[in-house]
């Protein structure tokens, strides 16, 4: 079977959309079939043209076309069409809603008889998290061109939550859209209950994962818990100064590490008492199952993908997204040993649900029902 997989950026770039799409094309070449990849040669952030046009990578053909113009994360290409046609393709598998790939894919599928996926990701932020411009574009494009989705076979949602949002806001019948969730490596590490009074973030610094609310809550926490402290990783949007100084005025113990490896994050989340995602809507929430593989639970808020990630009372503790709210949660799990015990238990047994082992096979199959 000949695949070909579509999204705005490949490894070398990496993020949460990159990895799912490496994992699955590289499995399906250890699954023996002829996979390729069409990107667009750019980085998030400048780097035109600075990656090799066509590369073959762990068995994975990626082909990188110089976009005609870009704006933030997305780009434009009028050669995607006349690769398709050169590749002749049997499945199609396209990654995230709304970038121009997405409805350049449909036009063509009736005319190149292939198979077409579209992978969603659900990009469905609220404008808080957005801004105006980029949330209006958003609305704008769900009203006006969502009859390109009744081209594709099938949407693949990562949570029953998109799936709801697909068929009623997007106008999907239900048996179009079928839920696959995101995937994680299983980590057969020694998890411990003796834990510091740590409260850990892991991603990006910025306004869209609402950083404040937490640094904010942490006033209440420190209030209550002398020793706690707040650990912040991943890379910083401009916001982090702004996060440290608050912190200092108000006395919260707070750090603040960067980007780390994968081997520090396994060493954070093993030593972390709570795993805090202040976000008030998250597509998926891929660091909510990699804290509880380690066994560590979790403060959510919001609604979106994180409530079926980490479900509330099963691998975490859900508060209104209000600071002496969401300190409390914190608290909680601080100080409620028989709670933290219980929940630590649930989360990694609800996290293994997600290994990539239980999932990249549902692909195959899908595809299979489709072309057979």
């Amino acid at each position: 079977m000949k695949i070909v997989y579509i999204a705005p950026f490949y490894y070398p770039v990496v993020g949460g959309v990159e990895e799912v799409v490496r994992r699955i094309a590289e499995y399906m070449v250890g699954r023996g079939h002829d996979v390729y990849v069409i990107t667009y040669n750019r980085l998030r952030r400048g780097g035109l043209g600075s990656l090799p046009i066509e590369e073959e990578i762990n068995g994975v053909k990626v082909i990188r076309l110089r976009p005609s113009f870009t704006w933030s994360h997305g780009s434009y290409s009028p050669k995607l069409p006349d690769m398709l046609k050169k590749l002749k393709p049997d499945i199609v598998h396209v990654h995230v809603w709304r970038h121009p790939h997405v409805f350049q894919v449909a036009k063509l599928k009736k005319e190149l008889n292939f198979k077409a996926i579209l992978h969603g990701h659900a990009p469905f932020h609220g404008i808080d998290q957005l801004g105006l411009i980029t949330w209006t574009y958003h609305r704008l494009v769900d009203k006006t061109l969502r009859n390109a989705l009744h081209n594709y076979d099938i949407y693949i949602a990562l949570t029953n939550h998109e799936k709801e949002i697909a068929t009623r806001k997007l106008g999907l019948s239900e048996d179009k859209v079928v839920v696959v969730p995101n995937g994680i490596e299983e980590d057969h590490c020694k998890t411990n209950n003796d834990r510091e009074n740590t409260i850990l973030y892991l991603g990006r610094i910025s306004r869209a994962k609402n950083i404040q609310l937490l640094i904010k809550a942490m006033k209440h926490v420190s209030s209550v818990v002398k020793d706690a402290e707040l650990i912040l990783a991943g890379p910083d949007e401009g916001l982090i100064r702004q996060i440290m100084n608050y912190a200092g005025r108000h006395g919260i113990r707070a750090r603040y590490l960067g980007v780390v490896t994968e081997e520090e994050k396994h060493r954070l989340y093993l030593r972390s008492r709570v795993y805090a995602l202040p976000s008030t809507y998250e597509p998926f929430g891929i660091t909510l199952l990699e804290a509880g593989i380690h066994a560590t639970p979790s403060t959510i808020t919001g609604d979106g993908g994180q409530l079926e990630v980490a479900p509330p009372g099963i691998a975490s503790l859900w508060a209104e997204p209000k600071p002496e709210k969401y300190g409390e949660a914190v608290i909680t799990l601080l100080t409620d040993c028989s709670l933290w015990r219980k929940l630590s238990i649930q989360a990694r047994e609800w996290a293994l649900q997600y290994v990539w082992s239980e999932i990249l096979y549902k692909y195959e199959d899908l595809y299979k029902r489709l072309t057979t």
